[in-house]
């Protein structure tokens, strides 16, 4: 009797850890680096031929320069390019995050005081995006990609390129 007693303890503290670790695992994880460059074809060049990552999506501006070029580092770590303009000096601009629910990981940030826009879809990449800021002011994207975003497109297509 005291072993059954001993496991049905065992199996209550854990059902109550898990739940409680749970809570935290709704940030998939590192999705992407978003960095700003002065010769965005020279660091295209090299994140593609010289570090070998695939470029999986590009965008460009209606005036036909650089907006974003994404390179896959791993399946689902990339390094995304964007040229340098006056409002974005050169070097780190932002970090992306993967999240199973935005509009729940916004919800729990939020009730923390993060700092958090609403999400939306975005019209270029069909990922479903909210901007979050850090006490000292560091840019973080929570992303959720559903199955037409170009961001899931590449990670499920990883391999086969």
């Amino acid at each position: 009797m005291r072993s059954v007693l001993c496991l049905v303890t065992g199996i209550v503290i854990g059902a109550a850890a898990t739940t409680a670790v749970g809570q935290q695992r709704d940030i998939a994880g590192l999705n992407h680096v978003a960095i700003a460059v002065t010769d965005f074809d020279g660091m295209s060049a090299f994140y593609g031929a010289v570090m070998g990552f695939p470029n999986v999506f590009s965008f460009r501006e209606a005036d036909g320069s650089p907006y974003l070029s994404y390179f896959q580092v791993n399946r689902n770590t990339f390094v995304e390019l964007m040229p340098v303009t006056p409002q974005r000096p050169v070097g780190f601009v932002h970090f992306g995050l993967e999240v199973e629910n935005v509009d729940a990981v916004v919800n729990r940030l939020r009730s923390h005081g993060v700092k958090v826009g609403d999400p939306s879809v975005s019209a270029r990449t069909k990922s479903k995006i909210a901007v979050a800021h850090t006490p000292d002011g560091t840019t973080i994207e929570l992303m959720e990609f559903g199955p037409e975003s170009l961001h899931r497109k590449a990670i499920d297509g990883w391999g086969r390129r």
